[in-house]
């Protein structure tokens, strides 16, 4: 990149901006308009330590540490962290930006890089960069300040980690605190700038010279089609300048930039140019008299809130804590870093159904906006209808109050932080309570809403009945509700939660405002309803046993890669970068069921920097992602299967122009159909694969139903869970002169080699497939990645250059299938006591639109956990596999056995309900007993449930709790507790191959080298995060004797690994240890004889005499079982306790207790760190992540970070305790330990259970009836308020005040359902 010289004439345009960028500096021309400062950094600059993900600030994986001139303040810096991946790099003049590679490396670690390693805080490390500039961007910003505990949690509310459970690094982090309620604060604050050095565990003094720089700047230029592509990049520096400019750019579509973190919502472009605001010192300015806050346009929301929260103590601003409240709420933490106050409203007035947060806090205060350039104050909702183009926002007004006027504010999220509203509520009221018994409104309120139609803002008719009454009346009461009742009508939306909800929710909002109101004249029990639950600091605790004469094996330590990942240092995939490189992307169909009529690539083909598009026709091999028979298009050749399915392959100069090539790409339809979406639709259409599975038989199901004392029966759903690995679907092809080099990120390598082989029309000799890590797997990288494979290796094999193919986040969810839906439907038989006689039960899986292996297996495979720890004398099990137009489905993180332990869990829940007995003895009485027969056949050996369920009970301190609960729900209307244990046992099979039809096995490859006797490994497994690879040393390094640093893990790839099963189903740690120990067998008895000789001699000595004496020094092993059904089982029992705001939806998972069976765990924390993570993983799955499609076309209507919510730090339990069981070695295990990535997960249902308790505590004081009710999964924030059938009747101040009598409308009958 040459640098230019900046012309600032007439102080708008200039041909360059200077950033530095971890001390270096660099002149970036304005041809770089397009390129956002993430884009730079790794493309560019090739310092991949920051990663990307979502590419709309949804992720956190992409943060960055800027140093930014303060406009308020000559020669002062703001210290910020913000997202790179919005932030455009010509934003960026003048700052000074640190990445994670310029605060340390593995040589001279910063103490947060040291702090996150040693709390055993990073699994598959692609997230760990951003949390660690998230968290150095804190310290920096709060340096010289106390920093507590709790300002560190609430720093995180916008990263996000697929892997951890957060937890380890929420304790790694605070740390750095120095809370004298928390008694942390080990970690100098002061010594946030310091490197941390690896020889003398002291601060840095920069003399060590022997670790390589590994950050000497090498800069790739922008490919010049893209500079063609660049609209224009302007700055003025003054309003004059800018009012110039607008006038110019009359009817252009121009992007006005600040923090530019609206594009992460909507992206409206192309744009004709950019205008960057923030060298106008005029919007910066804030102003206050005794009367009015005058705050500047360009304000961030960060500085926004400073400005409140010190302005409140002033007379008359009191209520600015109360805008605080929601303004907290906005997005995260580095969006409001540098996303300002005026932008988010512009999004606002482009966007009418943006639900803003600011726009409901400053139309909740009667603000005031001043537009440029007549210099008019415009009203909130005034501003709404207004044209804004060729207007500027200039500042907004805020009057003061008095003291006497009351302000709340709310905002309900399917998740705590970090996510778009349901809806919210801005309440502005002053009220005369002089008069004993009323509640005089004496003034109209202000009563504002967001989220129920595009132009909704007051409730007006209910603002206007209020006025001059008394609230406290209940008949005043009743009379308002329904009048906001029918006042509001939301518009339909499929993105959007129901109408119904929305209604629902805005009206209990008002209430909660009324109770506030109110006061002390309401009952206690009801004012329950004000507010919103707090969520008190997190904490956890872990416990686990160690063996010091088994160490290494049984120690508990980092992982081998944790500092390596804290650093940036360690390359993934989606971090190659080469100056020749090529990339792909796909054209997806946008018809969920269609023919396709034709492809039109003229305009995409014509696009600067395509080099070629791919279609179905031109693929040189054969046109499948399945071996054998089977077919799955890697591009559509004549149907569309679903929405989102891949038809052309784009291939371009940049990743950026590939993508938006492909939208150029134009498919014509034909014999356009509705598309088949849910399993229900399947069984209309009578839609299925045939599997060929005959029913399940043991016993007579049909005759014990019959004579039962009890049947109960019913059905229910359970959703879809996208796989949302933070590294998304990447490969990297390179042509070779007998074929082709691939980096793949697989769980299968030899399944990938195949795919890629038979898509070329080469034979898998001639394909090279190599992976040293993926960035998360969860079971989809097993075969979805074949998709990028295959097209990657297509690519490079027809143009002979190398081809790298990274999925956007977007593309990764509309075109990967996912955990399957499931639809179930069952009848289960017991005696007067509960005792199980029989279970029936039809299983619909929808597979999507083609039958994977993966599907096959999974309904093969459930049965195996259907018992789960219960004996069933008599089953009938009937299992279909549903066509829908959806994309293939598959394995995802304990795949069978979560879906088998819930539905088994429902049964018992359902059981107990209709006897009025506890859920805990029900459970018990049906325990599986020593000896006992499962469905599957086997007699179950070594039976611990009773023995895990009672040491919890005793752990969890569960009766108490119980009572405790029963205490709260009494003495509160509107706030309910629930707590609820699942048991589960997991049958372990080493060779599944008769129940799930795996084959193959894991190699292991060890070579020993003379001279220093170092010691590397390479084994068939992959590393994904759980730590495989630092099992393996552990136990290479107590088989040999040897210290842990002699030995190195090498990448896995198909010349080492040839024919390696797939990493999957929690084996491979325990297949690849029992290779490697196979391995070390074979080395042991070839140095035995030259031991013996020399007695005396250490491991290096008896390495080179061995080597002197000509013995091998390397050694493989295939460990491929296949003798027994099942080896082991292991078993966990969960204990999960939450709070439910019944008027809401909203709820907290107070606590959750987890024991789990792990043997003797060859490296603890990093099983404690997998159960963690199979935990919040699970509770993601059961309560708040939910696919919508449309149901016109099939869309994925929440494909992306805006829609879909994993859970993030502060949805995971408040108090997380995690325990191994101690005294359990396992004789049939691995060193007597047990596998545990994925049955944790399955016990996670015990939240649902949970929630459902504490539902039906609301459901007791309702109008609802003490049947039964279905519990569908996720069990979202939505369903739980819904499941309460709360009313408008139940809507009381005073309990047993005479309801009103107006015909009230409930509000779960009035609208349907989305």
């Amino acid at each position: 990149m040459s640098p230019s010289l900046p012309d600032h004439q007439n102080g708008i345009i200039a041909h360059c901006v200077s950033v530095t960028v971890n001390g270096v500096h660099y002149s970036v021309p304005n041809t770089y308009s397009e390129v956002s400062l993430n884009d730079f950094l790794r493309h560019h600059l090739h310092l991949t330590g920051t990663k990307v993900t979502c590419r709309e600030g949804g992720c956190g994986v992409c943060t960055v540490h800027v140093s930014l001139p303060d406009p308020a303040q000559t020669g002062h810096f703001l210290q910020r962290s913000l997202n790179s991946c919005l932030c455009p790099i010509l934003s960026c003049d003048g700052w000074q930006i640190t990445t994670v590679e310029g605060i340390g490396h593995q040589g001279q670690s910063h103490p947060i890089q040291q702090a996150l390693t040693d709390h055993y805080a990073t699994q598959c490390g692609y997230c760990t960069p951003g949390w660690i500039m998230n968290m150095y961007s804190l310290l920096r910003k709060e340096k010289g300040k106390r920093l507590t505990t709790q300002q560190i949690e609430d720093n995180f509310d916008g990263n996000f980690c697929r892997c951890t459970g957060y937890r380890p690094i929420l304790d790694a982090f605070k740390t750095f605190s120095r809370d004298e309620e928390s008694g942390l604060g080990i970690c100098d604050v002061e010594d946030a700038d310091k490197s941390y050095c690896k020889k003398s565990g002291k601060s840095c003094v920069k003399v060590c010279t022997s670790w390589p720089s590994a950050f000497i700047p090498h800069v790739s230029d922008l490919p010049p089609e893209a500079q063609l592509l660049a609209p224009a990049w302007h700055k003025p520096t003054s309003l004059a300048q800018l009012y110039r400019h607008a006038e110019q750019k009359a009817g252009k579509n121009v992007y006005y930039v600040v923090g530019h973190t609206g594009k992460g919502l909507f992206d409206d472009g192309p744009y004709d140019a950019y205008v960057d605001l923030k060298g106008i010192a005029q919007l910066y300015t804030v102003t206050k008299t005794d009367t009015l806050l005058s705050v500047g346009a360009n304000t961030s929301l960060t500085d926004l809130i400073d400005i409140f929260e010190r302005q409140a103590a002033a007379p008359g601003f009191a209520y600015l804590n109360s805008l605080v409240s929601l303004i907290g709420k906005t997005a995260h933490v580095a969006v409001r870093n540098v996303g300002s106050w005026a932008g988010n409203l512009a999004m606002k007035n482009r966007h009418k159904d943006f639900s803003s947060d600011i726009f409901v806090a400053f139309t909740t205060a009667n603000a005031k906006l001043l537009l440029g350039p007549d210099n008019q104050l415009c009203s909130m909702e005034g501003f709404l209808t207004l044209e804004l183009r060729g207007k500027v926002i200039l500042q907004v007004e805020l009057p003061a109050y008095s003291d006497d006027f009351a302000f709340r504010l709310y905002k309900v999220m399917p998740r705590a932080t970090n996510a778009y509203a349901y809806c919210q509520g801005g309440f502005r009221a002053l009220v005369d309570k002089q008069t004993a018994g009323k509640v005089i409104m004496m003034v109209t309120p202000a009563l504002v809403f967001a989220n129920i139609a595009p132009t909704f803002v007051h409730a007006e008719e209910t603002e206007n009945y209020l006025t001059g009454q008394d609230i406290a009346d209940p008949q005043t009461l009743a009379t308002a509700l329904d009048i906001l009742n029918h006042e509001l009508q939301p518009s339909q939306d499929l993105a959007q939660s129901s109408a119904l909800y929305r209604r629902s929710l805005a009206v209990s909002l008002f209430y909660k405002f009324i109770l506030q109101l109110v006061g002390d004249l309401a009952d206690i029990r009801l004012r329950s309803a004000v507010g919103a639950i707090v969520r008190p600091l997190s904490s956890g605790t872990q416990s686990f046993e160690t063996k010091a004469e088994n160490w290494p094996v049984t120690k508990a330590l980092p992982k081998l890669e944790s500092l390596v990942q804290c650093t940036g240092e360690a390359k993934f995939i989606s971090d190659i970068e080469e100056e020749r490189m090529l990339h792909a992307a796909f054209a997806l169909s946008t018809e969920g069921s269609a023919t396709i009529a034709g492809i039109d690539t003229t305009v995409a083909s014509k696009f600067p920097g395509v080099i070629r598009i791919v279609t179905a026709s031109e693929i040189p091999g054969r046109n499948s992602l399945q071996i054998g028979t089977g077919i799955e298009e890697m591009l559509a050749s004549e149907k569309c299967l679903y929405a989102g399915q891949p038809v052309a392959l784009v291939i371009a100069v940049s990743s950026n122009i590939a993508e938006e090539a492909a939208k150029l790409v134009v498919i014509h339809y034909a014999d356009v159909k509705s598309p088949i979406l849910t399993c229900e639709e399947a069984i209309g259409a009578n839609s299925f694969f045939d599997l060929g599975l005959k029913d399940l038989l043991v016993g007579d199901a049909e005759s014990s139903m019959d004579s039962a004392q009890v049947v109960v029966e019913g059905q229910f759903h359970m959703g879809a869970q996208q796989h949302f690995h933070t590294e998304t679907m990447v490969t990297v092809s390179y042509p070779t002169e007998d074929g082709l080099d691939v980096q793949a990120g697989t769980q299968f390598v030899d399944n990938t080699q195949a795919v890629i082989a038979q898509a070329c029309g080469l034979s898998k000799n001639q394909v090279n497939v190599s992976v040293r890590r993926n960035g998360g797997g969860f079971g989809a990288k097993e075969d979805r990645i074949n998709f990028v494979a295959a097209a990657s290796a297509v690519g490079a094999y027809l143009l002979r250059r190398p081809v790298k193919m990274h999925l956007s986040l977007w593309d990764n969810f509309k075109i990967m299938g996912r955990r399957p839906p499931y639809y179930v439907k069952y009848r289960a038989a017991t005696d007067g006591e509960g005792k199980l006689a029989a279970v029936i039960l039809e299983i619909y899986l929808d597979a999507g639109c083609t039958l994977m292996h993966g599907n096959e297996r999974i309904l093969s495979g459930l049965p195996v956990f259907l018992n789960n720890v219960y004996n069933v004398p008599a089953w009938k099990i009937t299992r279909f596999a549903c066509k829908t137009n959806t994309p293939a489905n598959t394995f995802f993180r304990g795949p069978m056995s979560t879906e088998a332990v819930y539905m088994m869990e429902y049964i018992m829940e359902h059981i107990a309900h209709h006897l009025h007995k506890s859920p805990i003895d029900i459970r018990q009485l049906n325990f599986l007993k020593e000896g006992d027969t499962v469905l599957m056949g086997t007699k179950v050996t070594g039976c611990g449930v009773q023995p895990v369920l009672d040491q919890l009970l005793q752990s969890a301190d569960y009766q108490s709790r119980v009572e405790a609960i029963q205490r709260f729900n009494k003495a509160h209307r509107w706030r309910k507790r629930g707590i609820a244990i699942v048991p589960m046992r997991f049958p372990v099979h080493f060779y599944p191959g008769d129940v799930l039809h795996w084959n193959g096995g894991f190699t292991c490859m060890m070579a020993v080298y003379h001279g220093d006797a170092s010691i590397a490994v390479t084994h068939g497994g992959i590393e994904l995060g759980q730590g495989i690879n630092t099992k393996i040393v552990q136990v290479v390094a107590r088989e040999l004797g040897v210290s842990m640093d002699l030995v190195r893990v090498k990448p896995t790839n198909t010349m080492t690994s040839a024919n390696a099963r797939a990493t999957l189903a929690s084996l491979t740690s325990e297949l690849t240890c029992l290779a490697a120990i196979e391995c070390c067998k074979q080395l042991n008895d070839r140095l035995r004889p030259v031991k013996e000789a020399h007695p005396k001699g250490n491991w290096e000595s008896t390495v080179e005499q061995a080597y002197k004496d000509g013995l091998d020094l390397s050694a493989r092993a295939w460990y491929n079982p296949r003798s027994k059904r099942e080896v082991y089982s292991t078993y966990c029992a969960m204990c999960s306790e939450v709070e439910v705001d019944i008027l809401t939806g909203q709820y907290q998972i107070a606590r959750l207790d987890c024991l789990y069976d792990c043997g003797e765990s060859i490296s603890p924390y990093i099983d404690i760190g997998q159960v963690e993570g199979a935990i919040v993983m699970g509770l993601g799955y059961f309560t708040s992540e939910e696919i919508v499609y449309d149901a016109q076309n099939g869309q994925n209507m929440t494909a992306g970070t805006l829609r879909y919510k994993p859970p993030f730090a502060k949805d995971i339990p408040v108090d997380f305790r995690v325990s191994l069981l101690k005294n359990a070695p396992n004789p049939s295990g691995v060193l007597r330990s047990k596998l545990v990535q994925e049955p944790p997960l399955c016990a996670t249902s015990s939240v649902v259970f949970a929630l459902a308790q504490a539902i039906q505590a609301a459901r007791d004081e309702g109008n609802a009836d003490r049947s039964w009710w279905q519990k569908d999964i996720p069990m979202t924030v939505e369903k739980v308020q819904r499941y309460c059938q709360t009313d408008i009747s139940q809507m009381l101040v005073r309990t047993g005040s005479d309801k009103a009598t107006c015909a009230f409308t409930l509000l779960h009958s009035a609208l349907p359902h989305r």
